[in-house]
């Protein structure tokens, strides 16, 4: 009788794979990427780290040393969706260990692609959290692993946020100077072939994080930058579809601040209403970082009827005080 390539029971562990497994593996990955874009990490937390077990186990088998590379590079994947989506929930603690695994499997399969992606992940976690000298290291290194050809896409992605950063610093010039470099990159790009792990990186994403970047150079620099994100914002948010509900959201709250700092009021609600009954659909403790700043600003108006209500329904969802009545 044949031996099973997979054995029975809790011994799950394959004794050989194939091409056709590691396809299988990076499927389910794009999966549950897909989920986590569409409905926040908390929706698919628990599903990758049962990927993470089964992938694991993977690496026991006897493969050729082609599908062995392959296999690490769809391992680190996961890993860095495992990282991503453990941020977006909160465990920043999990979400290095998992980026710091998904490193180690993007080096043994040789993907500087990867790598360059980890890297912006990371940066991403500090930028969020504010360590901001911290977020630019990350993105420069993945800008020296991104430095080949091929993966403009990459060093695209790697300098916008780097403007962004430097946007947060309120340091204009060497923002404006990244924003550039990126938008360079990003029409370079071969948009057809591009890895999962960059796919939503889109001329609507581009459009939003310039639109986040002028946010904070409105708000650490000139207030007419607004006059730059506003527009930027708008198209984002008319052009993400349901599959990128998240990345609508932080578009609506980014737009509802700018609206606010132009004191154009009745519309700064209206979109941040839109932008509450958003994060309120997903299991994103992310989204409820990145609105807090709305009510914040929202409680600047508190003369302004919509505003105080506004400000007053932020706090609930984020579970903190409103301001005085």
């Amino acid at each position: 009788m044949a031996t099973p390539d997979f054995l029975p029971g809790a011994e799950r562990a394959p004794r050989r794979i194939s091409l056709s497994d590691v396809e299988r593996l990076e499927a389910e990955t794009d999966a549950l990427r897909l989920m986590d874009y569409r409905l926040g990490g908390g929706a698919s937390l628990a599903a990758v780290r049962t990927r993470m077990g089964d992938g694991r186990l993977m690496l026991e088998a006897s493969a050729a040393e082609y599908v062995q590379r392959r296999l690490h590079v769809a391992l680190g994947d996961l890993y860095n969706l495992a990282g991503w989506v453990s941020f977006d929930v909160g465990l920043v603690g999990s979400a290095h260990v998992h980026f710091a695994e998904a490193l180690i499997h993007a080096g043994w399969g040789r993907s500087n692609s990867l790598v360059a992606n980890i890297c912006y992940r990371l940066g991403r976690v500090c930028l969020h959290h504010g360590s901001l000298d911290e977020a630019l290291d990350h993105f420069e290194l993945g800008r020296l692993a991104a430095a080949g050809p091929g993966d403009e896409i990459a060093a695209s992605i790697l300098s916008v946020n780097a403007a962004w950063t430097h946007a947060r610093k309120g340091d204009g010039a060497q923002t404006l100077a990244d924003l550039d470099r990126g938008r360079s990159h990003f029409a370079a790009a071969d948009h057809t072939a591009v890895p999962s792990w960059a796919r939503f990186f889109t001329e609507t994403d581009l459009s939003a994080v310039t639109g986040a970047v002028h946010t904070d150079l409105a708000l650490t620099v000139n207030p007419h930058h607004t006059r730059n994100a506003i527009p930027l914002l708008t198209e984002a948010v008319g052009d993400y579809g349901d599959d990128m509900a998240r990345s609508r959201a932080f578009s609506l709250i980014l737009l509802s601040i700018n609206h606010l700092l132009d004191r154009d009021l009745d519309q700064g609600v209206a979109v941040g209403f839109r932008a509450l009954a958003s994060a309120e659909q997903l299991a994103s403790a992310r989204v409820r970082d990145r609105i807090r700043p709305l009510g914040e600003h929202a409680e600047q108006h508190r003369s302004h009827a919509g505003a105080r209500e506004l400000a007053t329904c932020v706090a609930a969802h984020v579970g903190t005080p409103a301001g005085p009545r």
